[in-house]
């Protein structure tokens, strides 16, 4: 006897989109601030989001979206940790040469474990030419820094991803990337079902509950101070207490989303490695 698997609470909104429209359908519900210098290909993501933020658009919980473009990609990531600082769900959108250009402030903010979420159009990096399009350099450039990273394959995984990536990231204070490759995915249309409101307002959850205000007076504490090797040392180490808890927090969400959207998602997918040699 053929048993039937339940329907998933949540299967998704049909729509046709790239993987730049999936990013700006759940981080608009999902954000509060976005910190973007656009860079091409990952532009189309920071100008829907600003289009809903002149739209008067509000995230799920009824805070008003806001836009901030400072004068390049390292400001814009400095405003983003300022942001995350203040307690802040916060987003950027970033690709090649501008990737490159945040890796200092990438590191302070996995150090100072700010759980915020940046998305990748992943493009080759100028070298001995430019080049605009899709290539794995810029990630490969910061994948020291601290961030967890995940790769989508399709606009259905950036949508899903990107879901599972904050919840990730502010379960274990780790921040995230989250790459698709540029044009093949963030330009190119296909068939998605996007999160509907309820999954990301139930499986994300109210920033306000799970960000902490860093800049809180009544909760007072010492960031971004100086150390000499003695305690820096220890405080390299102590990093270790919250990137130890990724792949667990990382296998729980994925296990969550795949029982409530029948989407499934693994750590790694293997693909056509079964006659590999």
């Amino acid at each position: 006897m053929i048993r039937e698997r339940p329907a998933p609470a949540f299967p998704g909104l049909p729509a046709i989109v790239d993987g730049s429209e999936a990013v700006a359908h759940v981080e608009t519900r999902l954000s509060e601030v976005a910190c973007v210098y656009p860079i091409t290909p990952s532009t189309t993501m920071a100008a829907l989001f600003q289009a809903a933020v002149a739209g008067g658009m509000t995230n799920l919980w009824g805070t008003p979206l806001r836009f901030i473009e400072p004068e390049g990609e390292h400001s814009s990531a400095s405003a983003a940790e300022g942001a995350a600082l203040a307690g802040g769900r916060v987003t950027n959108f970033t690709a090649g040469q501008g990737l490159v250009l945040m890796k200092e402030v990438l590191f302070v903010i996995s150090g100072k474990r700010l759980p915020a979420v940046f998305h990748v159009g992943a493009r080759a990096l100028t070298s001995q030419a430019l080049n605009i399009h899709c290539g794995h350099d810029d990630v490969m450039a910061v994948a020291d820094t601290g961030w967890g990273i995940l790769f989508a394959r399709n606009a259905q995984e950036v949508a899903d991803l990107t879901a599972i990536a904050r919840r990730v990231a502010e379960a274990t204070d780790t921040p995230f990337l989250v790459a698709q490759d540029g044009f093949l995915t963030t330009h190119t249309l296909e068939n998605v079902r996007l999160p509907e409101d309820e999954l990301l307002r139930t499986f994300v959850g109210d920033p306000h509950d799970r960000i902490r205000d860093l800049f809180d007076p009544s909760e007072a504490l010492m960031t971004g101070v100086v150390q000499n090797q003695d305690s820096y040392m220890k405080g390299r180490i102590g990093q270790r207490a919250y990137t130890d808890r990724v792949p667990g927090e990382l296998d729980a969400a994925m296990g969550e989303w795949a029982a409530l959207t029948g989407r499934r998602l693994g750590q790694i997918d293997a693909y056509r490695c079964t006659d590999a040699s």
